[in-house]
């Protein structure tokens, strides 16, 4: 669903009031966070699509890194999931089913999360993720609304998955483009999260499916500041400027649509960029305000533990103030 129309809904949902909630949806964040008592908060998420990759075993694993990535985008531990997963029975030989659920299960074994159960129902598109529980102190919840100005954005991962994955089911893509585009997705943001927890980090979330600028309008509004980027800093998958022109799919579109309002292109970006800058992710990287001064350090820590796309993207400054773009995008 388009991320203005989903809000809008959101806004209007009846709902109960909690002193214990201290991440709801407000802020569209990545996840709830509810405290328990002094010490301990839950965080919990769910997210499920359907395939964007042929193979159901790293599709399995795809999905499970991006429905627990937003645990870990709140700064939290993974500690429960439970399957979701729509098929078209009697259509679907048993064997993919088994290894998309595998594939799923490497992934939440490799975190350390135990599966718990799931859910299971008969449509006609497959449809897969998890539902995940995690724990945090309630003192230490990372929101994307607490961004302070001077702070210095980084991306842990490129960005193009949703281009490259619709380009691919019109057109096999070599494996020099979708090899480094699939072991990105699958990736864990848990080696990331844990590095970020060292740092001076105000706040941070993950880039799915409201794309790089999407996500970065909520991260901006909720803490009332802007966001500056420098596109040529930003990291994108082989081969995506290729393919953006004849596969931007209708959902990154709608991220524009969305976003674009708020948002300043300088002339000097292309429009390709643009659009890549929109594009919906599945499985994206942590995008994180970190002090500057310990900016240098950080993407240092972060590429030494396997996120080697890890870069400085851009910076935090001022509210623009009223009817001015909150998103500014320079070559």
């Amino acid at each position: 669903m388009a991320p203005g129309r989903l809000s809008g809904i959101l806004h209007k949902l009846p709902r109960v009031s909690s002193p214990d909630l201290i991440v709801g949806m407000d802020t569209m964040d990545d996840a709830g966070v509810y405290r328990i008592d002094e010490t301990t908060a839950l965080v919990q998420t769910v997210d499920f699509f359907s395939p964007v990759v042929g193979n159901p075993r790293t599709f399995g694993r795809i999905a499970a890194a991006n429905s627990m990535s937003d645990i870990w985008a709140m700064g939290g531990k993974a500690l429960t999931a439970m399957n979701l997963l729509c098929f078209p029975g009697g259509k679907l030989e048993i064997e993919v089913v088994e290894e998309i659920l595998t594939g799923s299960s490497e992934k939440l074994v490799e975190a350390g999360v135990v599966l718990v159960g799931g859910h299971t129902a008969e449509q006609d598109e497959v449809l897969f993720g998890l539902s995940v529980t995690g724990v945090i102190h309630p003192d230490m919840a990372m929101t994307n609304s607490n961004a302070r100005v001077g702070d210095v954005l980084i991306l842990t991962k490129p960005i193009g998955s949703g281009i490259l994955s619709t380009a691919n089911k019109a057109e096999q893509l070599k494996v020099e483009i979708m090899g480094p585009m699939i072991a990105a997705m699958e990736r864990l943001n848990m080696y990331a999260s844990r590095v970020l927890n060292k740092y001076d980090v105000s706040s941070l979330t993950d880039i799915t499916g409201f794309g790089l600028l999407g996500h970065s309008l909520a991260f901006a509004e909720s803490a009332n500041v802007g966001l500056e980027f420098r596109a040529a800093s930003i990291p994108l998958f082989s081969g995506v400027r290729d393919y953006v022109d004849s596969y931007f799919p209708g959902g990154s579109a709608q991220n524009r649509k969305y976003a674009e309002k708020s948002t300043y292109i300088d002339q000097g970006v292309s429009d390709q960029m643009a659009n890549i800058m929109f594009d919906a992710q599945t499985s994206g990287g942590l995008l994180a305000a970190v002090r500057a001064d310990q900016a240098e350090e950080t993407v240092q820590a972060l590429r030494e533990c396997g996120d080697e796309n890890s870069v400085i993207i851009g910076r935090v400054i001022e509210d623009p103030g009223a009817d001015q773009p909150r998103l500014i995008v320079f070559p």
